[in-house]
């Protein structure tokens, strides 16, 4: 039985399943390690075997796909009424280094285990940002692995008989 069957199976009720990412980007000022659901944060052992120090910050997770497949992704919205995203924009537009995709890496714990991953890490990419008046959402997706295309583009100007056919 895997390790996460036998939480979902096997764990007593008082043990919770901690969810955390860890944002950065290349012009951000630090590298965010936040958890959802531990309100006085949590310190875990990460898999490189290095502790680090997850704060806790309102945030809601709305998952799409499953852990182990390359469609999963994750709809997280922050509760931070302009705290942490705005002022990291303005670094990232200073920098002009809007192309980069900030770099999520999710990862679950059990609270009563807090030395190795239960799922992850997996690494996601930052895209499609939305503001609104209680905070900010994005989507956290895998990276495109293959964006080779085959075929050729057939273009007006290079085949204008194609033109009756539009």
């Amino acid at each position: 039985m895997s390790a996460e069957s036998e939480f979902f199976l096997g764990s007593r009720s008082s043990v919770v399943q901690l969810d955390l990412i860890e944002i950065s980007h290349t012009s951000f000022s630090q590298v965010y390690r936040l958890v959802r659901n531990a309100v006085n944060g949590v310190t875990v052992t990460l898999e490189t075997g290095a502790s680090a120090v997850f704060s806790y910050y309102p945030m809601r997770f709305k998952k799409a796909g499953f852990a182990d497949d390359l469609d999963f992704a994750i709809q997280i919205e922050f509760g931070d009424l302009g705290a942490i995203v705005p002022t990291e924009i303005d670094l990232v537009a200073a920098a002009d280094t809007f192309l980069t995709k900030p770099s999520v890496v999710y990862r679950t714990y059990r609270s009563d285990d807090l030395t190795a991953p239960l799922v992850g890490p997996i690494n996601l990419s930052a895209e499609a940002f939305s503001m609104n008046s209680t905070g900010c959402s994005f989507r956290a997706a895998a990276p495109s692995l293959n964006i080779t295309k085959t075929g050729e583009n057939y273009e007006i100007e290079r085949f204008p008989g194609l033109r009756g056919f539009l």
